[in-house]
């Protein structure tokens, strides 16, 4: 394997290790967010498809 594709393998993995640690530490803060994105999706999927039937 070529060195500058595994140091970029390697440098994918510790900022996601960074982000999920990040997440884990602002948990009460993610939590809200994390819903409303899912209400929003769920709505503008629910949109999408009521719009497709017509």
């Amino acid at each position: 394997m070529d060195p500058r594709i595994r140091n970029g393998m390697v440098a994918m993995f510790l900022t996601s290790a960074a982000g999920v640690a990040t997440l884990l530490l602002e948990w009460p803060l993610v939590v809200p967010i994390v819903l409303f994105l899912g209400a929003c999706l769920a709505g503008a999927y629910v949109v999408r498809q009521s719009l497709r039937r017509r």
